[in-house]
C-alpha cells in the first residue's frame, strides 16, 4: 500500500468536522453582521435627529439674534437651517421608513409632529417677528413676549426626546443582541476548535502509528550513519516510498562514505584557506588605517611571515625618479637589496618569475644573488609598476611552500593596492599642505602648525617665535623682469628659507611675496639672529635670469614671540607683520623686533 492513504485516511473524519462547523460558524457570523447594522442603523437615526435638533436651535437663535439687535447677519443661521431641515427630516423619514419594528408608525408620526410644529413656528413666530422687527423693535418685542416661539420650540424638543428615547432602547437592545451573537459565534469557535484540534490529534497519533515503525528503522540507520559507521544499510520492506527511501538510503550511505574520505582530505585545505583570507582582510583594514608608506611598511613587515609561512624575502618600492628601488621592508631574516629597475626580469616582462620557470631567460642582472631561487613578483596598480615583491624559501636548499602559487598572487594584489594607496594619500597630503612654486608649507598648514605650537608652549612655557618676511620692491621687480624671475626669486628666497631653518622649525609661504618662519623653541634674540642671518644671506646674491642680470635682491623681516610681544598664538603673525612694516617704513633690508603693546618695534641693521 502507498503512504499517502494511509496518511489521507485518519484525517476524514476531520474534514467532516470542519465543513460542519463552517456552516453553523457562517449562520453566526450572519447573524452577528445584521444585529450590527441594525445597531448602527439606530446610531445614525439618533444622530439626524441630533442634527435636526442643532438646526431648531439656529432657527431661534438667528431670529431672537436679530429681533435683539436688528442686525440682519443673525439671520444667517436662521436660513441655513431653514433650508437644511427639509433635508435632514426627509432623510430622518426614509430611514424610519425602511425599518420593519413595532414602534415605527409612532416614529413617523413623531416626525410629521415635528414638521409641523416647525412650519408653525415659522408662520406665527419666525417670519411675523422677522417682518415686525424692520419696522419696529418695540412690536417685535412684544410678540416675542406672548411666548409663543417658546411653547413652541419646546413641544419640538419633546417630541425629539421621544423619538430619541424610542431609538435608544431598540439601540440598546441591538447591541445586545448582537453582543449575544458574538459570545455565540466565540462559543461556536471555542467548541469546534476544541473538537477539531482532539480529532486532528487522535487522527495524526493513528497515522503516526501506522508509520512509525517503517520510519523508526529509517532514523535508527541515520543514526548509526551520523556516528560514523560504516556499511549501514535498510531491508527493503514497508509501505512502497519506505522501500524507495531505503533503496535511496543505501546509495547515499555508500557514496557518503566515499565523500567522507574527499572531505577530511579537503577540510584541512579549507581551514588554511580560511585563516588566510581572515588574515588578507586583516591586512586591509591595517593598510587602511596606515598614514604612509613607513607605516604600510612596517604593518606588512609583520603580516607577511604570516601570510606566507615558510618564506623570506623583501620588498623594494621604485624612488621618486623611477630609476632606483628602494628596500621598504623585510622578512625572515632576509638581506634588504634595492638596484636598478631594469636590472629584473619580472618588472622588465611584468610577470611573476618562479625560480623553476624554464625558458631562454638569463639570470637577474640584480637583486639578491642574482635571483636565483627567488620568486619574483612585480607589483602593479591601475597600470603602474610599484615595485617588486621577492620571496625564497625560508632556510636554503629547502622548495617553495607547495600552495605558494595560489597564495602569493593575491597577497601581491592586496601589497599593490596597499602602496597605490598610501603613495597616492601622501601625494594628496603633500599637495594640500605645500605651497606648488616653493615647496614651504601653506598658508593652511602654519595655521594649524601655529595652532599647535602655540598651545604646546602655552602648556610647557617654552619659548616660541615667529619670522615675517617679505621680498623688497618685490611688484616693481616682476614689472621690470617679468613674473618668471619674480618666481625664480621667490623659489630662492624659499630655499634659502628651508636651508637656514632649525630642525622643528616650519618654514611657510602665506602667499605672493611673503614668507614666515615658525620657531618654536627660540626666543627673541635667537630668531632675531636667524632673521639677520637670512637678511644678509639674501642680500649677498647676485642672481641672473635669462641672461639678464637682476640686481641686488633685499628683504625686510619682522620678529616677534609669544609672551613677550603677542599674548596670544592667534596674535603672533599680526605682531611680526607689524614689525615687517616697520622695518620697510624704516628704509627696508632689515630686521625689527616687535615691541610690547603700544610701543613701536625695534630695528636692526
Amino acid at each position: 500500500m502507498r503512504l499517502a492513504p494511509l496518511l489521507l485516511l485518519p484525517q476524514l473524519p476531520v474534514w467532516i468536522l470542519l465543513a460542519v462547523a463552517g456552516v453553523q460558524l457562517s449562520a453566526a457570523v450572519d447573524a452577528r453582521t445584521q444585529a450590527t447594522a441594525e445597531a448602527a442603523h439606530s446610531r445614525e437615526q439618533l444622530s439626524h435627529m441630533e442634527a435636526a435638533l442643532r438646526l431648531t436651535l439656529d432657527l431661534e437663535t438667528g431670529v431672537r439674534g436679530y429681533v435683539i439687535t436688528g442686525q440682519s447677519a443673525f439671520l444667517a443661521p436662521y436660513r441655513q437651517a431653514t433650508a437644511a431641515l427639509p433635508e435632514v427630516l426627509g432623510t430622518l423619514r426614509e430611514g424610519v421608513a425602511a425599518q420593519a419594528t413595532p414602534d415605527r408608525p409612532a416614529q413617523l408620526a413623531r416626525i410629521s409632529r415635528i414638521e409641523t410644529l416647525l412650519e408653525r413656528w415659522q408662520s406665527r413666530v419666525g417670519r411675523p417677528e422677522i417682518a415686525v422687527r424692520g419696522r419696529s423693535a418695540q412690536e417685535a418685542a412684544a410678540l416675542v413676549a406672548r411666548g409663543t416661539g417658546k411653547r413652541l420650540i419646546d413641544a419640538v424638543r419633546a417630541e425629539a426626546a421621544a423619538f430619541t428615547r424610542t431609538e435608544g432602547i431598540r439601540l440598546r437592545e441591538q447591541e445586545a443582541a448582537a453582543l449575544a451573537r458574538l459570545q455565540d459565534l466565540r462559543r461556536t469557535l471555542l467548541e469546534y476548535g476544541i473538537a477539531v484540534i482532539a480529532l486532528s490529534v487522535l487522527s495524526g497519533l493513528l497515522a503516526a502509528a501506522l508509520i512509525s515503525r517503517s520510519y523508526r528503522r529509517v532514523s535508527l540507520a541515520a543514526e548509526r550513519l551520523a556516528r560514523g559507521e560504516g556499511g549501514v544499510r535498510l531491508s527493503n520492506r514497508g509501505p512502497q516510498e519506505v522501500r524507495s527511501l531505503s533503496a535511496a538510503f543505501n546509495r547515499m550511505s555508500e557514496q557518503l562514505g566515499a565523500a567522507q574520505a574527499e572531505a577530511q582530505g579537503r577540510a584541512a585545505d579549507l581551514a588554511t584557506q580560511n585563516a588566510r583570507m581572515g588574515a588578507l582582510g586583516d591586512l586591509s583594514d591595517w593598510l587602511q588605517a596606515a598614514r604612509g608608506l613607513e607605516e604600510g611598511g612596517q604593518i606588512l613587515a609583520r603580516a607577511l611571515p604570516t601570510l606566507l609561512p615558510g618564506t623570506r624575502g623583501s620588498l623594494a618600492t621604485h624612488n621618486a625618479s623611477r630609476n632606483l628601488l628602494v628596500p621598504l621592508l623585510t622578512w625572515g631574516g632576509e638581506t634588504a637589496s634595492g638596484g636598478a629597475p631594469d636590472g629584473c626580469w619580472a618588472l622588465r616582462r611584468g610577470e611573476t618569475r618562479w625560480p623553476q620557470d624554464s625558458g631562454f631567460a638569463p639570470a637577474c642582472l640584480s637583486g639578491p644573488g642574482g635571483g636565483g631561487g627567488y620568486v619574483c613578483v612585480p607589483l602593479f596598480s591601475h597600470g603602474e609598476t610599484l615595485g617588486i615583491l621577492r620571496v625564497r624559501p625560508e632556510v636554503d636548499g629547502q622548495p617553495l611552500p607547495a600552495d605558494l602559487r595560489e597564495t602569493l598572487p593575491a597577497v601581491a594584489r592586496q601589497v599593490a593596492l596597499a602602496l597605490a594607496g598610501l603613495r597616492l594619500q601622501e601625494r594628496l597630503h603633500q599637495q594640500a599642505i605645500r605651497d606648488p612654486l616653493t615647496g614651504l608649507f601653506n598658508r593652511r598648514w602654519l595655521e594649524d602648525a601655529l595652532a599647535s605650537a602655540g598651545a604646546h608652549a602655552v602648556a610647557t612655557d617654552e619659548p616660541l617665535s615667529l619670522i615675517a618676511l617679505d621680498v623688497d620692491h618685490f611688484k616693481r621687480f616682476n614689472d621690470t623682469f617679468g613674473h618668471e624671475a619674480g618666481d625664480a626669486v621667490l623659489v630662492r628666497v624659499g630655499a634659502a628659507l628651508r636651508d637656514l631653518a632649525p630642525p622643528g622649525a616650519v618654514p611657510a609661504r602665506p602667499g605672493g611675496e611673503e614668507f614666515t618662519l615658525l620657531l618654536p623653541g627660540l626666543d627673541t634674540g635667537a630668531a632675531a639672529a636667524l632673521a639677520e642671518r637670512l637678511r644678509e644671506t639674501v642680500a649677498g646674491w647676485s642672481l641672473s635670469h635669462a641672461g639678464m642680470t637682476l640686481g641686488q635682491i633685499t628683504v625686510s623681516l619682522g620678529v616677534a614671540t609669544l609672551g613677550v610681544h603677542a599674548p596670544a598664538p592667534e596674535a603672533l603673525p599680526r605682531v611680526a607683520d607689524e614689525a615687517l612694516y616697520a622695518a620697510k617704513a624704516g628704509g627696508r633690508n632689515r630686521v625689527a623686533v616687535a615691541r610690547g603693546v603700544g610701543a613701536s618695534p625695534v630695528l636692526a641693521h
